[in-house]
């Protein structure tokens, strides 16, 4: 199993190289929420696309490559929408103002440098994390986190249950890999094997 903890901006060349080996294995789980609401949010970094630092946004997988089967295993729009709709009125203006003022911000004055930082993703949360507590936030990552975790475990499963040797390759976001590392583990006692380094993009 190959997990393609990604990140939404970079190199064409990145997605490339994770598409294609991706494509590859036997079955592909991957992400992706068809919704308005998503299109907006997504605003923070989708307007860094084509600009002055030569990066593009995450492509969608090309159709008709490679000869793993394509599994969906994300949250449908309507189910997405629905736990939005369930976040307080204030909260969500909040965010749908905050979004596209970030992708400007970005898009006018990011380096890449700058938006390498802080992209390091842990399996154990840190001693920050833990001891913090912040009830929007909280909210936020129910919507945008922990509801899609939770489908992306049951589609893995689902894989798993089959009981059959196929090579499996997992691409959603960086930030969703530690509950697919700890579901692994509680599932059958799988652990990391090895690791490789690829270059999203490089720095200034």
């Amino acid at each position: 199993m190959t997990l393609f903890p990604m990140v939404h901006i970079g190199e064409a060349g990145f997605y490339d190289a994770v598409y294609r080996d991706a494509l590859n294995h036997d079955v592909l789980l991957f992400e992706g929420v068809k919704s308005p609401v998503v299109q907006h949010l997504t605003s923070s970094y989708r307007w860094l696309h084509g600009n002055r630092l030569g990066l593009v946004t995450q492509p969608k997988l090309p159709t008709g490559a490679g000869r793993a089967e394509r599994i969906h295993a994300d949250v449908t729009q309507a189910e997405f929408e629905a736990a939005w709709k369930a976040l307080p009125l204030a909260h969500r203006a909040l965010y749908f103002a905050y979004a596209p003022w970030i992708g400007v911000r970005r898009r006018c004055f990011a380096t890449r440098d700058s938006l390498s930082r802080g992209r390091n993703v842990d399996d154990l949360s840190t001693r920050e994390s833990s001891l913090s507590w912040d009830t929007e936030a909280a909210l936020l990552m129910g919507v945008l986190l922990h509801q899609r975790d939770a489908r992306l475990c049951e589609e893995l499963g689902g894989v798993l249950d089959r009981n059959e040797p196929q090579s499996i390759a997992i691409i959603y976001g960086a930030a969703h890999m530690p509950a697919v590392s700890r579901m692994l583990a509680d599932y059958a006692g799988f652990r990391p094997a090895g690791s490789e380094w690829m270059t999203v993009f490089g720095l200034d």
